[in-house]
């Protein structure tokens, strides 16, 4: 599995990502859930140039663009950040999850120097939430029927975790990363 900065890809590649996040499953678990246009992904890559409150990288298997994670609301002043993540429907429950999350919490607390790092899941994405959970990240709020969906209110859980936090929490994820590693 690799990482890759998505302006460090071809356009094909690029093109390939509207796809993975067009996905009904994908989309279903976002604060926007509308189908993005070509020209609406295009703006979006183009947003990313030069813009240093947001790094966007593709996650590759085998060279094939396998899903999305990104830091958002980079803060330099204060070392933080908001991240998220997204996998192609067919590779979801197969353990990549964890091993994404694993590389985002060390690449945050890492090279990127953060000390705060924040996420949102809606709350009917449950397996997300206790995901974070299990990395070492804590529930510091929830933002009640924060957004409109099907015409439903639904909750949004705000999640949180410190470097120190992560440090401490590391060694013992370790070999459970290594091991769904070894068995991709």
């Amino acid at each position: 599995m690799q990482f890759v900065p998505i302006l460090d890809l071809p356009a094909d590649r690029q093109a390939r990502i509207r796809h993975l996040r067009n996905q009904p499953q994908v989309r279903s678990f976002m604060y926007t859930d509308h189908e993005i246009s070509e020209a609406e992904h295009a703006n979006w890559i183009k947003s990313l140039s030069g813009n240093t409150r947001q790094q966007v990288f593709v996650i590759l298997i085998d060279d094939t663009p396998a899903g999305v994670v990104s830091l958002s609301a980079i803060s330099s002043i204060h070392r933080t950040a908001d991240w998220a993540f997204y996998l192609d429907t067919a590779l979801q429950g197969k353990g990549l999850g964890s091993q994404v999350e694993f590389w985002m919490l060390d690449y945050a607390f890492g090279s990127a120097g953060l000390e705060k790092l924040n996420c949102e899941v809606l709350e009917i994405n449950p397996a997300v939430i206790k995901l974070h959970q299990k990395f070492g990240f804590s529930i510091e709020g929830l933002r009640r029927e924060n957004i409109l969906r099907n015409g439903k209110r639904i909750g949004v859980a705000l999640l949180g975790i410190t470097k120190s936090e992560w440090q401490a929490r590391r060694p013992g994820l370790l070999p459970v990363v290594e091991r769904l590693a070894g068995h991709r």
